[in-house]
């Protein structure tokens, strides 16, 4: 799982890098930024032992695909991956 919430978090960095614009146009550079700092602090919790919230995972799949142009399916992929591996665990 931290490896799958790393992932996530350094896709979210190349596109701020990359300076992303949403689907409607506008500079995505906030809801980056806010998207990364939630992955980093629930990777924090997992770090600690703590289990990843599955209904968080879902709702921050279901907000970030309104708003990530089509191309950017790589992003989508690594949350993805983490919505499977909580699907996955015992």
């Amino acid at each position: 799982m931290l490896q799958a919430l790393d992932q996530a978090i350094a896709a979210v960095r190349r596109l701020e890098a990359d300076g992303l614009r949403a689907a409607q146009g506008a500079p995505a550079g906030g809801r980056l930024q806010l998207l990364r700092e939630e992955l980093a602090a629930r990777r924090a919790d997992v770090a600690a032992g703590d289990a990843l919230d599955p209904e968080w995972v879902g709702r921050t799949v279901r907000s970030v695909a309104e708003w990530i142009p089509d191309e950017q399916l790589p992003l989508m992929a690594r949350l993805g991956r983490i919505a499977r591996l909580i699907s996955a665990a015992p």
